[in-house]
């Protein structure tokens, strides 16, 4: 018997804003496991301080499509050291491309009630349930280091000078040493992964509260525009991607609603990402 596509029980949205600088460095993916049973996304930040940034931050992207299709199996069966064997491809194929290529990357596995995810670099993912904030990915910052000796409080982090000083990257000679976890999702839980671009200027808040009232899909292209207009003429790259577990997931699927959200689907899925 056929499983239910449980892709479909995340509304979602993406959207990326280049902001004053020449070239959009910042990538995005959202990808179904072949049998739409799982999904994984993730946010790529190309830094901006080394040559072939975009690079790096497409064959981020590349890697993890590639991956999803060949390795879902590993995924399902122990998906923080699936994660892990990602990430290690992910910095090999950006040394293959570019002596010069960096990313950042955070990236979230979902799959059976269950959310796994990996980072390495300032690209977040944040985790809310009933507007709390129940987790942030720790940066591997200069300012994050700053803040945990207790030198700075979490909102002086974003315009601190030492922002954009990161000890861990994808690509280069050091072996990626990427964080890793996961949570129980909830119904009507919401998770956002971005690049600094959107939490140097975008409150945690104003996170929830825009995807909330607009939805996904609005909130996300919203927020990434009001980054970009609050950074101002130096602002940097902004990409955000927003999902939101259906608060009735729950329900029966003959229930109102139900049939109506499972037949709209996603059908612009393929064409968002990056």
């Amino acid at each position: 018997m056929r499983q239910p596509d449980k892709t479909r029980l995340w509304d979602r949205g993406a959207a990326s804003e280049l902001g004053g600088r020449n070239e959009q460095q910042d990538r995005w993916g959202i990808f179904p496991a072949p049998d739409q049973n799982g999904l994984l996304v993730l946010v790529a930040d190309g830094m901006g301080g080394h040559r072939d940034g975009a690079l790096g931050a497409q064959v981020v992207i590349d890697t993890a499509r590639s991956y999803l299709q060949s390795s879902v199996a590993q995924l399902r069966t122990n998906p923080l050291a699936a994660l892990d064997q990602l990430c290690q491809q992910m910095h090999d194929a950006i040394n293959s491309r570019s002596e010069n290529a960096r990313s950042t990357v955070v990236m979230v596995w979902i799959d059976d009630g269950q959310a796994h995810w990996l980072n390495v670099g300032d690209s977040r993912l944040y985790h809310f349930r009933r507007g709390r904030r129940l987790m942030r990915t720790r940066d591997h910052s200069a300012v994050q280091l700053l803040m945990d000796m207790g030198e700075i409080n979490e909102s002086e982090m974003a315009t601190h000078p030492a922002q954009n000083r990161l000890y861990r990257c994808l690509g280069g000679e050091e072996v990626p040493k990427p964080d890793t976890g996961g949570f129980t999702i909830q119904p009507g839980d919401l998770l956002a992964l971005c690049s600094d671009g959107v939490w140097e200027h975008i409150a945690e808040s104003d996170i929830w509260s825009a995807a909330l009232d607009n939805g996904p899909a609005i909130a996300a292209k919203t927020l990434t525009e009001q980054a970009v207009q609050r950074g101002g003429a130096t602002a940097d790259n902004a990409t955000l991607l927003l999902l939101r577990a259906d608060p009735d997931a729950g329900a029966a699927s003959d229930q109102p609603g139900w049939k109506k959200r499972l037949a709209a689907g996603f059908t612009a899925l393929f064409n968002r990402d990056r």
